[in-house]
């Protein structure tokens, strides 16, 4: 007989809680001798992967990027990614339910310089999107070593959907010793395990929310998010890792008409091979996502599942010339995507990638780039080719101290669940765009500023609306144009407890939706002001950090939207060496903002709630 929802949440519980003790007992028997980590030092001068696939200070990259570092997540007091996230210059959020959690397949967003579905997440450098998907409520904070962003189009060398920018998580290939445990309101819990054992590491968290009522304007009542998060690490080599995490995520929403439960297990595993020149990295994603919802007009049950799955292989190679580089990649994915009670759709990925950078004179550099991307086998025959391209200057003003220009293109190929039934004669050409940067970078002793000036224009962007009709969408078009500014500061002086960063940042967000040939006119879309703010103290055994982000002349959905503002304090205090107490408390003034809004719905951010809790290095 197939197991009934209930049956398999029940099942995944009794799951969570077994892996969770079966790893507590093996810390209480077993003998493997481990070791504190060592606390991160704060350093101005940067080192950056993503902006050119190979290592780079930040200061000489010719593009807008931000650096968390392992303290820098921390200091937030988040225990997943996206809530980490909200404190990164340019970065709008858009959750639904508590904690960032998706509502089934309309998932909380990360909106770069106001892009929508421009974002694309990287894990160690391979995508993490699927489904346009990238739940990064699913990724625990200490798991992560870094953040990367990269603010702009970055599909030359990354490829489709990084029309807003790029954020590139790198984990940690040697664990922490450590156990992690706190309570809060709202029914919360966290209880987080790391184990570094040789070459192998072990993580496993388990974080659970109760019931939080009024989540939208039609009362909406939210029962968890409930996560089980189990992560694997094993070096063979200096040159060889392999990284695999299952997670498995369920969570419930009641509303006037329905009581829904929302099951969604995601997978990923990475085999990395590595040397001071070549990369190349073999991928498998998946998302399966299970509904189960009982109507109250009639006990009606309505139930379906849909499976998405990905997996390919990238690799790169990188020569040092006289006064420059040259680099050369390709990749390869394979997506698949199974509606409920329909048959497999599939589709091809291939791009073949290369950049030269050339030093032209002591003072300037120059940066060519180019990618060629093609699918194959794709549902209806709707397969697209694109050529992107992208041409950077970076002139030298002092040793710690640059100017650069950035032109180049971006693009997003239709997603596979769009072309599915799509109606004969869409027009489901790839989503591009073109994007203009200039900008001053300087790191000045306890100073470092960054300056950006940005234009882009996106054509095509393609919007699903259903018609009510099982099976049947139609389709619009829609462009999007951003005019703005970002300015950035942190502040670090050498002997004081106390650090400062803060951003400023303006846009013009617009959109211009096209139906049937005739367009309705450029209307603003998101928000044009951006304050970021963060004050840190560590002093002895006592450290804090209060953040905020507030968002100013928002539209959303069309609707002018009050402001908001996220607040965040967290406090450490260190009883001993290897034991810690500590307290987060986030949207200190508990104010009732909305992250985001649907044409017929308003979701607010959780309430003033807090956590606190006790770590153990050991």
């Amino acid at each position: 007989m197939p197991m009934s929802t209930k049956s398999k949440k029940n099942k995944k519980n009794i799951l969570g809680k077994m892996i969770y003790s079966v790893i507590m007992l093996g810390i209480s028997c077993s003998s493997i001798p481990v070791f504190a980590a060592e606390e991160s030092e704060f350093s101005l001068e940067q080192v950056i992967v993503t902006a050119q696939r190979y290592e780079k200070r930040d200061v000489d990259v010719a593009a807008s990027t931000e650096i968390l570092t392992e303290k820098d997540l921390q200091n937030t007091g988040a225990s997943n990614l996206y809530d980490a996230l909200k404190f990164s210059t340019g970065i709008e959020m858009q959750q639904y339910g508590t904690a960032g959690s998706s509502l089934g397949n309309m998932y909380s967003k990360i909106v770069i310089r106001g892009a929508a579905g421009g974002t694309l997440v990287l894990l160690n450098g391979v995508p993490l999107n699927v489904r346009a998907t990238y739940d990064l409520t699913d990724i625990p904070v200490e798991n992560v070593e870094r953040v990367e962003i990269v603010r702009g189009g970055g599909s030359v060398l990354y490829g489709s959907e990084a029309t807003g920018g790029v954020i590139n998580i790198i984990t940690k290939k040697k664990r922490d010793n450590y156990f992690k445990t706190g309570w809060g309101n709202y029914g919360q819990q966290e209880h987080t395990l790391g184990l570094q054992a040789g070459n192998l590491g072990i993580g496993y968290q388990y974080s659970e929310w109760g019931t939080r009522k009024k989540v939208a304007t039609d009362g909406t009542k939210w029962v968890g998010p409930e996560n089980n998060n189990l992560s694997l690490t094993y070096s063979f080599s200096d040159k060889l890792d392999l990284a695999v995490n299952h997670i498995e995520s369920e969570y419930r929403y009641i509303t006037s008409k329905a009581d829904t439960k929302q099951n969604v297990d995601r997978n990923n595993m990475q085999l990395t091979y590595r040397d001071d020149h070549f990369q190349t990295t073999a991928y498998y994603v998946d998302r399966t996502r299970e509904k189960d919802a009982l109507t109250f007009s009639g006990n009606k049950r309505a139930v379906d599942e849909e499976k998405n799955r990905n997996y390919g292989l990238d690799l790169q190679k990188d020569w040092g010339l006289d006064s420059g580089k040259v680099l050369f990649g390709g990749s390869f994915k394979r997506e698949e995507y199974t509606p409920y009670k329909e048959s497999k759709q599939t589709r091809n990925n291939f791009s073949a990638y290369t950049q030269y950078e050339k030093q032209v004179s002591d003072l300037n550099t120059l940066i060519l780039s180019a990618r060629e991307s093609w699918t194959t086998g794709a549902p209806g025959d709707y397969n697209n080719t694109n050529f992107s391209g992208q041409m950077q200057f970076v002139h030298k003003l002092a040793e710690d101290e640059n100017l650069y220009a950035s032109v180049g293109q971006s693009y997003k190929m239709p997603d596979l669940h769009q072309m599915y039934k799509t109606e004969p004669g869409a027009d489901l050409k790839p989503q591009t765009g073109t994007h203009y940067e200039l900008g001053w970078k300087k790191d000045a002793g306890d100073h470092k500023w960054r300056v950006a000036l940005f234009h882009y224009g996106i054509d095509d962007n393609i919007t699903a609306t259903y018609t009510g009709t099982p099976g049947e969408f139609t389709y619009k078009n829609e462009n999007l144009k951003n005019t703005g500014v970002e300015l950035e500061c942190t502040i670090k002086a050498a002997g004081s407890p106390f650090g400062y960063n803060y951003a400023v940042s303006y846009g013009n967000p617009k959109t211009e939706s096209i139906n049937k040939g005739v367009s309705s006119g450029w209307q603003r879309d998101y928000s044009r002001w951006q304050l970021k703010g963060g004050v840190t103290y560590q002093q002895d055994k006592l450290s804090a950090a209060l953040n905020a982000s507030y968002m100013a002349e928002r539209v959303l959905s069309g609707i002018d939207t009050k402001p908001y503002l996220v607040t965040n304090l967290n406090v450490n205090y260190a009883m001993t060496k290897n034991q810690s107490l500590f307290l987060t408390v986030n949207n200190l003034l508990d104010r009732d903002d909305i992250s985001y809004r649907s044409t017929s719905n308003a979701y607010y951010f959780t309430p003033a709630n807090y956590m606190m809790g006790y770590k153990m290095t050991f």
